[in-house]
Parts: structure tokens; sequence; C-alpha cells
């Protein structure tokens, strides 16, 4: 996944390896190189019910990844990044995906 500081449209994906479809809340959590947390939540999040090929990811199997579409106010700085999922349904259970970290480019 290349990601580009204000870009917008770009999608994102997160995955689990966990059936995400029975859901009530879905949040990535996101800390940026300056240490800013910031929380993106659904419905903007979605756990998609079809399979997905990330560049980086490989094939996500369907409902086993978070997704949702960049606007340009979610990464506004360059650098290493991290992000963590969270996963919540009716019963209650929550579960807490591992961190990671992806880069976000200058613009040109």
């Amino acid at each position: 996944m290349s990601i580009k500081v204000t870009e917008v449209g770009k999608l994102f994906n997160y995955g689990t390896g966990f059936d995400l479809s029975g859901n009530s809340a879905l949040d990535l959590k996101f800390t940026s190189p300056s240490g800013i947390v910031s929380t993106i939540s659904n419905p903007r999040v979605t756990a998609p019910a079809t399979p997905a090929t990330d560049p980086i990811l490989g094939t996500l199997p369907a409902n086993t990844y978070m997704q949702f579409t960049t606007l340009s106010t979610d990464f506004t700085e360059t650098g290493t990044w991290t992000v963590c999922g969270t996963y919540t349904d009716a019963t209650p259970k929550v579960f807490y995906g591992d961190d990671t970290t992806f880069t976000v480019g200058a613009a040109c």
C-alpha cells in the first residue's frame, strides 16, 4: 500500500485473519510519526464480504480485513505510522489486533 500525504480515494487495508462478519463496531487507531493518535471507525471502516488483493498484504479472504477509503485529512504527516485494529461484536467480544507500521510518503 503506497499512501501519500493528503491523498483522497486510496483504499487502506488492515488484515486480521479473523472473521469480522459479526461485528458491531470496527475501529482503526492510528499514531502519526509525531505521536498524534486518531481513530477511524465504522461506518467508514468496513469488513468487506469479498476477497481483496493488496500489493503488500497479498490476498485477503472475505470478512478478514478492515478497509476504508482515505480522506485528505487522514494522513497529514510523512513518515512511519502505526495502526491497530479493534473488533467488537454484540456478545460482547472485543478483540485487539496487532500493531503494524506503514509509511506515508510526500506528495509530489
